[in-house]
């Protein structure tokens, strides 16, 4: 699998302007919620965010078919080879996820969400938004933009980075890791549901491992 991941085929180009609105609208949706959170009483914080995340992912439907990259990001229907992907690296992360909570269940009291993800809002926001939005600006832009330039290796480890850092403000936390998994995914498969399956399925467990209290 390491040579499979040594293997420079590139994807296809994407259109300069779909990589540049994309990216423009990400951050501008980013600052008005985070503006909206800061300085304007009265909105409830799951509600600002969920709204961002619908802004965003209107926004990508908009920009997919204006430029007319749907089968460029990989978000045609998944190939047999793309399945398989999912399926080896899936059960690869259930078993050692697993294993590692039978050996270090210590390691998972870390696992805790706010209130307010534990009920409707925050399955829709955690295992359906947040997986679709983030695969779309982290491997679907920003690892492809880094990649045409750098290469696999460099790519899979910045985008990753930038997904840590988005997420806890610190380089090192399990994004650092869901980063490197779904950006490989993303490679190998050439299918970006292959990483939204994956982030969607890691979410799934955060979340009932906190709801259900098995993280403590």
């Amino acid at each position: 699998m390491f040579s499979m991941m040594l293997k420079h085929v590139s994807f296809p180009l994407l259109p300069y302007r779909f990589l540049l609105w994309g990216l423009v609208s990400y951050i501008v949706i980013e600052t008005l919620g985070v503006l909206v959170l800061q300085y304007m009483e009265g909105f409830q914080e799951q509600t600002v965010i969920i709204s961002m995340r619908l802004l965003e992912l209107a926004a990508f439907i908009i920009f997919i078919r204006k430029f007319d990259v749907l089968s460029n990001l990989g978000l045609q229907m998944p190939t047999q080879h793309a399945l398989y992907i999912f399926l080896m690296i899936g059960s690869f992360c259930m078993v050692g996820a697993g294993g590692l909570y039978i050996l270090q269940p210590i390691w998972f009291n870390y696992i805790t969400l706010p209130a307010w993800l534990h009920g409707f809002t925050g399955l829709l926001l955690m295992v359906v938004l947040a997986p679709v939005v983030e695969e779309l600006i982290f491997r679907g832009l920003l690892y492809r933009m880094l990649r045409e330039r750098w290469g696999v290796l460099v790519s899979v480890a910045v985008s990753a980075a930038f997904f840590s850092l988005i997420h806890h403000g610190m380089l090192f936390s399990p994004q650092l890791i869901g980063g490197i998994i779904f950006a490989l995914a993303y490679e190998w498969s050439r299918s970006l549901w292959v990483s939204i399956a994956l982030h969607m399925g890691a979410n799934t467990a955060v979340y009932l491992l906190s709801v259900l209290g098995f993280s403590t």
